[in-house]
């Protein structure tokens, strides 16, 4: 076709290079900063302006710290793209989209992408600026696309499976970025910031025992001399071998013995990153409450002699006593799966999301818990009951609406509850992918009419199958009415 590019004609080859002086400011460092500053300053900037409390804010952190990150690593990593040789008009819309890029106009930036993917028959440089402006401008759909066109196109880039995973992750398709997390590890994937968000998704699908063996993992792939320039990463992953202790038991004693040698090691350049320093503080200290054992206490009272006691003393550490009881009910064998999940939906929270996709998460999250407890109702009361008596902060912070449909409601109105939350759960199922409802009960889906979620339009549902009348009969096979049956309350 006339004015496309023949991917089997004369093509070149062009290495991405973007230098933005803005986003050098907006981490607050200077331009001639190498890679171990720009990351210290982004671990920094994350705590104090986190996705929960200033979206806005992190958002723009985070594309500047992906957009450095990208530059530094690309000479290592060999980020080469295809390029249409000796055309002016492509090096123009390439050279275009980074200036737009740089100006944070990443509107512009995927229009012209997107003109260049159709002038020059989706090559992979416009392509790949394609998934990258649609990263930065919070379109995670049209780069879930993107990608996975890269990746079939270029199958042995580990590259653009490593970003598939994060855009699936990003979307919030926990299932598929599992998966593409587990190909790219695989295949030989072993970039740090890279395993730490595989460790992250391992624990968000509840993979504990991966996401331990990737940590683990982790720390092996970072030379001796080389410990001083990853410590905020080293945090991050002792942070995360802890946590995972805290969901799924396991020999814990050679993590606390790596984290103590890498304290010898690092001596007081461990203070540098101080707020995840605290983090670790906090959860090797709730650990200890856990488990106990005099070397996990050692580890405690190393890290509180790093911790300036200013900083303890000016940081709100009330939570951490909600923190230890909970952990505690946990771990707990005299509750049942059922009520240890209610308490983990309605007081743990994941903050990959931010802004209202954090709100519905946290939403669909509690409306899996509550659907299961109307199913098992009321074999469970007692455990409520022995929940109240035993741990009274982890019973005062679950919603009082729960306890009451459960304790005030008849069964009739229990199931008309169910049938009218399941409605709207199965929407944000269709979205997070990660409930444990449908799992428990897949008979429930089977009476849902078919909806499926369209990717690329944020609330736009498309119906599969023709809408049930409510004097038709239930499709659940009962032989009543729909609207007798599990039409009941809809």
């Amino acid at each position: 076709m006339a004015g496309k590019y023949d991917r089997t004609g004369d093509r070149g080859l062009h290495r991405v290079g973007i230098l933005m002086r803005k986003d050098y400011e907006i981490l607050g460092i200077d331009e001639n900063a190498d890679e171990k500053t720009i990351k210290r300053a982004y671990f920094k900037l994350i705590r104090t302006y986190s996705p929960e409390k200033a979206p806005e804010r992190f958002q723009e952190i985070r594309a500047a710290y992906e957009r450095l990150t990208e530059e530094k690593k690309q000479p290592e990593n060999g980020i080469v793209l295809e390029f249409p040789k000796d055309d002016v008009v492509a090096k123009n819309m390439f050279d275009n989209i980074q200036v737009l890029m740089h100006e944070m106009d990443y509107n512009k930036a995927v229009e012209i992408a997107k003109q260049g993917m159709q002038r020059y028959n989706e090559i992979e440089c416009f392509l790949y600026m394609f998934a990258r402006c649609s990263i930065l401008n919070n379109k995670s759909g049209n780069a879930v696309k993107a990608y996975e066109k890269l990746v079939k196109q270029f199958p042995d880039k580990i590259y653009y499976k490593m970003e598939l995973a994060k855009a699936y992750l990003m979307r919030g398709y926990n299932r598929k970025a599992f998966d593409m997390f587990q190909t790219a590890y695989t295949e030989g994937c072993r970039e740090i910031l890279f395993l730490l968000e595989y460790a992250t998704c391992c624990v968000d699908r509840g993979e504990y025992i991966t996401g331990q063996n990737v940590l683990m993992n982790l720390l092996d792939a970072i030379p001796p001399e080389k410990v001083n320039s990853y410590i905020p990463e080293l945090i991050e992953a002792y942070d995360g071998l802890f946590s995972i202790f805290m969901y799924s038991r396991y020999p814990i004693e050679d993590v606390i013995d790596r984290c103590t040698a890498f304290l010898d090691k690092v001596g007081s350049r461990v203070q540098e990153p101080m707020e995840l320093l605290l983090d670790l503080y906090a959860v090797t200290s709730i650990v200890s409450k856990v488990s106990g054992g005099q070397a996990i206490n050692n580890l405690v009272t190393r890290l509180g002699e790093q911790v300036p006691y200013d900083v303890i003393k000016n940081t709100d550490m009330g939570w951490m006593k909600e923190q230890i009881e909970t952990e505690q009910m946990l771990a707990d064998e005299r509750f049942s799966p059922l009520t240890k999940y209610t308490v983990q939906a309605y007081m743990e929270y994941d903050y990959k999301y931010y802004g209202e996709e954090q709100k519905d998460y946290e939403t669909f999250l509690e409306m899996d818990a509550t659907l299961w407890q109307i199913e098992e109702w009321p074999k469970q009361r007692k455990e409520l009951e022995l929940l109240k008596n035993l741990y009274p902060n982890v019973y005062e912070g679950m919603p009082k609406e729960l306890w009451d449909i459960l304790f005030t409601s008849s069964r009739e109105q229990l199931i008309a509850i169910r049938n009218h939350v399941i409605i709207d759960y199965s929407r944000l199922e269709r979205k997070f992918q990660n409930g444990r409802y449908f799992e428990m009960y897949p008979e429930r889906r089977s009476n849902m009419e078919q909806v499926l979620w369209d990717s690329l339009e944020s609330g736009t549902f498309v119906r599969e199958n023709k809408k049930i009348g409510r004097n038709e009969p239930c499709p659940c096979g009962s032989g009543k009415k729909y609207k007798n049956c599990c039409g009941k309350g809809v």
